[in-house]
């Protein structure tokens, strides 16, 4: 066996018996052979510390979610999401991609299936606040586009937004959890909402379907004139002068991209 081998053959028991303190057993025959008992302690040290970071790694992404499940169900949650998703990156705030998919598989419970689309507003929330930047133009720069040439333009999408379209009302459970909030009536409703970052701090927007297909087009690459047709197909009624101005104060739109 080469040295890689048996390097690579003793991380995999050492990824395995973080995860299962029976993997000790395997991984003694690599490190430490005649000392299994103090390898099986200081294994111990070693689960009990990536346990914690994962956990809090994922309590840091999705600070609603387990207000919502409380301490012990979230500590089963984040052990078994670890369990079934190991960690593939250095950096633990990309950790928890895969949770909104998962706690729907992993939650039975009817009652609780507004946890999944909670979990996707929090992950864009989370995504946002790492999200590239960029700088909107002014006011002026707009007026001197003319409505004619705006109309043609394919427009720039903030890189830190993200469109979700949620089978139930995320956002207002997601607001029910910040400062003076209040738990909404009803969840069980679809919503759609917009993810953004004016001012480098990450906020969801209540969309109605209208804005959600022209913003999910407009990223697309769809010029201003096509985005609106596509509005305007789901309602008729759609107020764009007001959307315009939620986006723009919002940051969403920031230009013209040039292709």
């Amino acid at each position: 066996m080469t040295v890689r081998n048996t390097l690579e053959a003793t991380q995999q028991a050492f990824t395995a018996a973080l995860d299962d303190p029976r993997g000790d057993a395997a991984l003694a025959r690599e490190l430490l052979p005649a000392d299994a008992a103090l390898l099986h302690e200081r294994m111990g040290l070693y689960r009990g510390n990536a346990r914690v970071a994962r956990r809090l790694a994922l309590a840091n992404a999705y600070p609603v979610l387990a207000a919502l499940t409380g301490e012990t169900w979230f500590d089963a949650l984040a052990l078994a999401y670890a369990r079934a998703h190991p960690s593939r990156d250095a950096d633990l705030n990309r950790f928890g991609a895969q949770l909104p998919e998962f706690i729907e598989r992993y939650e039975t419970d009817a009652r609780y299936a507004y946890f999944g689309d909670v979990a996707r507003l929090e992950w864009a929330l989370h995504v946002a606040s790492y999200a590239a930047n960029a700088t909107p133009i002014n006011a002026q720069q707009w007026q001197a586009l003319g409505a004619e040439r705006l109309a043609r333009a394919r427009l720039a999408v903030h890189p830190a937004c993200a469109a979700l379209a949620l089978r139930f009302d995320a956002v207002a459970i997601w607001r029910a959890h910040q400062p003076g909030g209040v738990w909404p009536a009803r969840v069980d409703v679809p919503s759609w909402a917009l993810v953004v970052r004016p001012q480098w701090r990450p906020t969801a927007l209540v969309h109605t379907h209208a804005a959600h297909a022209a913003i999910v087009a407009l990223r697309d690459g769809a010029t201003l004139d096509n985005a609106l047709a596509q509005a305007f197909d789901i309602d008729p009624a759609f107020d764009f002068g007001r959307q315009w101005r939620a986006w723009i104060e919002a940051r969403a739109i920031v230009g013209v991209r040039d292709n």
